[in-house]
């Protein structure tokens, strides 16, 4: 993705946005202030009902129906809390685990990933090599690492559609996902983040449509739904799982949204010419960090 040409397009039409915006302003002080006239906050920030998926919500809002962040990141409850128990069984990070081996890793590739993002949120791939290999655990791992300081959000948006797996990671009971809002204007970005029972990490399930990921990746609500994503919040790091590297197109075309780039290799089953290939796929300039897992 051309960044510097979604951004001239971006301020190209700031002067509708801001008139779009002034309007509804003085819309809205003609109203009576009941419940009815006003968007409450939900988990996942406060939508407008009538905006469109290509135009960005928070530029579109009128400063007071903006939700409050003030890194109240408190404010992200997790009605359905994920058991310590769980999280063992599932290989999931967390504060005070004995294996601090592993803790101290994702904390420095976090630090690794914060030092090359220059300080902002940044929106990472996460890939395995191998064709058998679901990444989703590093992913999540590397949210929860995110979500260790007080300070920060994660959000995991899996979008290997052909894996199950992150259902079985959390609390969340998924009706919809990322594909089904990319490929269905009735469903809204409130529809398909959930809580995911880890404190400060959200999760967006792939969704139903496994046929078209691949084009449904690839188009224009998908480019702005990220960008909305990132942009709503600057305290929200987001991390985007992506099928194996060698096994799909889809890592390819993800990569065109993401800032860094973080690969996966099942210990010894990835040869030295698999590994080689995953890099020159991906581009070795965007590849910040391996991970191996065991």
């Amino acid at each position: 993705m051309d960044r510097n040409k979604l951004y001239r397009a971006f301020e190209k039409a700031r002067p509708e946005r801001q008139s779009l915006k002034k309007k509804e302003e003085q819309q809205d002080e003609l109203k009576p202030n009941t419940d009815a006239n006003l968007v409450l906050p939900t988990e996942t920030g406060t939508l407008l009902k009538d905006v469109t998926k290509n135009q960005v919500l928070t530029d579109l809002m009128p400063s007071h129906r903006v939700a409050e962040r003030q890194n109240d990141l408190s404010k992200l409850v997790n009605h359905h809390p994920l058991s310590l128990a769980s999280m063992k069984k599932n290989k999931l990070i967390y504060a005070g685990m004995r294996n601090k081996a592993v803790l101290n890793a994702y904390r420095e590739l976090r630090i690794k990933l914060k030092q090359k993002s220059q300080g902002s949120n940044a929106i990472i791939l996460v890939s395995s090599v191998s064709k058998s290999s679901d990444s989703i655990t590093t992913a999540l791992n590397l949210a929860i690492s995110y979500s260790l300081d007080s300070q920060t959000s994660a959000l995991v948006i899996d979008c290997n559609p052909y894996s199950d797996a992150l259902a079985k990671l959390v609390t969340a009971k998924f009706k919809y996902g990322l594909t089904d809002y990319v490929d269905n204007d009735a469903v809204g970005i409130d529809e398909i983040i959930y809580a995911s029972g880890i404190d400060r990490v959200s999760v967006i399930p792939a969704g139903s449509s496994h046929d078209r990921a691949v084009e449904l990746f690839s188009s224009k609500s998908m480019d702005a739904l990220l960008y909305e994503l990132k942009n709503r919040y600057s305290d929200r790091n987001i991390i985007v799982n992506a099928p194996p590297v060698l096994g799909s197109s889809e890592a390819r075309v993800l990569t065109e949204y993401c800032d860094l780039t973080v690969l996966t290799i099942p210990y010894g089953k990835s040869s030295s010419a698999d590994i080689e290939d995953a890099v020159n796929a991906i581009g070795s300039d965007s590849i910040a960090g391996v991970i191996y897992q065991q």
